[in-house]
């Protein structure tokens, strides 16, 4: 409640100083995992987001951009049975694939920075509230058809995440722009866990905003 108490206040006076507001929805593709330890054999997943955005315009170089966004994050993984049971010895093929989808309401706060008209830099903290995680595990068959044998489906209780991202925004028109993204975790996924174990999401995400 105290973060969402901050970022209120902080629009609110964002507003009275504030040349132009403009508002806008976006959408696009993520491209995300998790590094630190527990990660060995992790891979990056493809999902995606939506959502909407001020963008709170103080002069022509610098603008105010808070964000709501709906993100689909997480990992997958493969696991190869026959190898375990053989002590490590490789088989012909992984034998599961695990899908763990982390799906969280993300508040992005970025500064915009103009350096001409057409392209701008972006940079700022991130909260995000875990909504739910969703975990899938397929049956491989050799590698060559998959079947969802097992479905999983567990309440994040809005757990926070928070961090840094950065990215560009590049102005296609008055109306469209493309904004390739970085974001990293600064928060242990792993806290509370015995032991000084550190796991932390990190997210490449590619967006098309649209300024109405």
């Amino acid at each position: 409640m105290k973060i969402f108490s901050l970022i209120l206040a902080l629009f609110l006076f964002t507003f009275c100083i504030a040349q132009k507001t403009h508002f806008g929805a976006k959408a696009g593709t993520n491209y995300s995992s998790v590094v630190g330890d527990l990660t060995q054999g992790i891979k990056f997943r493809f999902s995606g987001h939506a959502g909407v955005f001020l963008e709170i315009e103080y002069s022509d170089k610098f603008s105010l951009k808070p964000e709501i966004v709906y993100s689909s994050q997480g990992f997958q993984f493969s696991s190869d049975l026959q190898s375990i049971q053989n002590g490590g010895v490789p088989s012909n093929g992984n034998e599961f694939r695990t899908n763990v989808q982390f799906n969280y309401l993300s508040i992005p706060v970025l500064g915009k920075f103009a350096l001409n008209n057409r392209v701008f830099v972006e940079f700022g903290p991130q909260f995000g509230f875990l909504l739910n995680q969703i975990t899938k595990t397929k049956l491989l068959d050799q590698g060559r058809s998959a079947n969802a044998v097992d479905r999983s489906r567990i309440s994040g209780d809005f757990r926070l995440d928070y961090g840094a991202s950065a990215g560009l925004a590049i102005r296609i028109n008055e109306k469209i722009s493309f904004a390739p993204r970085f974001y990293i975790s600064l928060r242990n996924r792993l806290d509370g866990i015995e032991g000084d174990l550190q796991n932390y999401n990190v997210l490449i995400q590619l967006s098309a905003n649209y300024f109405f």
